[in-house]
């Protein structure tokens, strides 16, 4: 079964800060008003507040850009998205106003919106790394990996510092099989933040890959030193030691996974593999039908505990399990039939 890549998808969000050149007195309180309000949490409050403002200044971007990050809070989207709209009309060169109306369209997975609405905030200030880093997301989500990579490489022109735009990068180059590229960020990823588990549990993936097994482990371990509940970094360990022919170790780690997260089958279904290599075939014969309950259609997992069927003595349940194989890919029958027939030739040899 294939390993599981994590990724980071990095939004952040700027609330409008109090101030701006040319207020009068005014305007200036009731607006600082709602901005306490906002701060101290009190949402409702604060927008009731902007209202006022609004109602009597209606052309104060300022205040309808703060009244956009007030509902972007309570999770109204749609509501800043227009409040942001009406900030940018009357104030076409806020970069912030565009910035944030990209995270609301974000947050209501109108991509396409949001990349617009960051690129127009990169024209406007193209030394912000948090539009290109939130640009990057989704061209990485979109599969534009070539694409989210220059992004990611913008910010960290802009903060080299910065171990997540590093790790993002590094995940755009594993995308696109640059490996050795990949390796190279969550490097500088992890020598910026050694407590980024999730780049010690990608690179190990790449070096499982390259079957550099011990690497591979020595990350995973830290991956789950730093998160023991993932069970992503157990299951591709469990690979690992499984490529190692060590299949008592690859169980436990297995199983580690499968108590984190029971409803995954690739779990049980490497665990089967591992019991059937150590004979174990009760055991493995319970796990492959936890997988067919969870797939139905999985016709790997009727051969496998077909041919333990063999072996446990069971020919009609082990031909009802091929029947079942062959019947949801009729392509299976004449790459398994060969083995089949020699699991069979096994049994009979064996003294009764």
């Amino acid at each position: 079964m294939n390993a599981k890549i994590a990724t980071t998808a990095v939004i952040a969000m700027i609330l409008g800060a109090f101030g701006s050149p040319g207020w009068t007195g005014e305007i200036k309180e009731p607006l600082k008003a709602a901005l306490e309000l906002h701060d101290a949490g009190k949402i409702k409050e604060a927008i009731a507040e902007y209202d006022k403002v609004i109602k009597a200044y209606p052309k104060l971007a300022e205040a309808y850009f703060n009244r956009g990050n007030a509902y972007y809070d309570l999770g109204q989207d749609n509501q800043a998205i227009r409040d942001y709209g009406q900030a940018l009309r009357f104030n076409p060169k806020d970069a912030e106003a565009h910035y944030n109306r990209g995270n609301a369209h974000r947050r209501l997975k109108q991509q396409q919106a949001a990349v617009n609405d960051y690129s127009a905030a990169i024209k406007l200030n193209p030394d912000d790394a948090r539009s290109y880093t939130n640009r990057g997301s989704l061209h990485f989500d979109a599969q534009r990996y070539e694409a989210a990579a220059k992004d990611f490489s913008e910010a960290i022109r802009i903060d080299a510092k910065d171990a997540q735009s590093f790790y993002n990068r590094g995940n755009a180059h594993l995308a696109l099989n640059q490996k050795d590229e990949a390796i190279r960020d969550y490097d500088a990823a992890l020598t910026r933040d050694p407590k980024l588990a999730d780049a010690y549990y990608n690179r190990g993936i790449v070096y499982a890959d390259a079957q550099k097994y011990e690497q591979a482990i020595r990350d995973f371990d830290e991956a789950l030193r730093l998160n023991p509940r993932s069970s992503e970094a157990f299951y591709n360990r469990g690979l690992v030691k499984m490529k190692l022919g060590k299949f008592e170790a690859s169980i436990e780690d297995y199983s580690e996974a499968m108590r984190i997260n029971p409803k995954d089958p690739e779990a049980p279904f490497n665990r089967g593999l591992a019991y059937l290599r150590i004979d174990k075939h009760d055991y493995a014969a319970r796990d492959f039908s936890d997988v067919i309950s969870m797939q139905p259609k999985n016709a790997d997992a009727y051969v496998y505990r077909g041919l333990i069927r063999i072996y446990q003595g069971k020919e009609k349940e082990a031909d009802a399990d091929f029947q079942k194989a062959f019947q949801l890919d009729s392509g299976l029958k004449k790459k398994i039939q060969p083995i089949i027939d020699e699991a069979r030739a096994k049994m009979k040899e064996r003294p009764k």
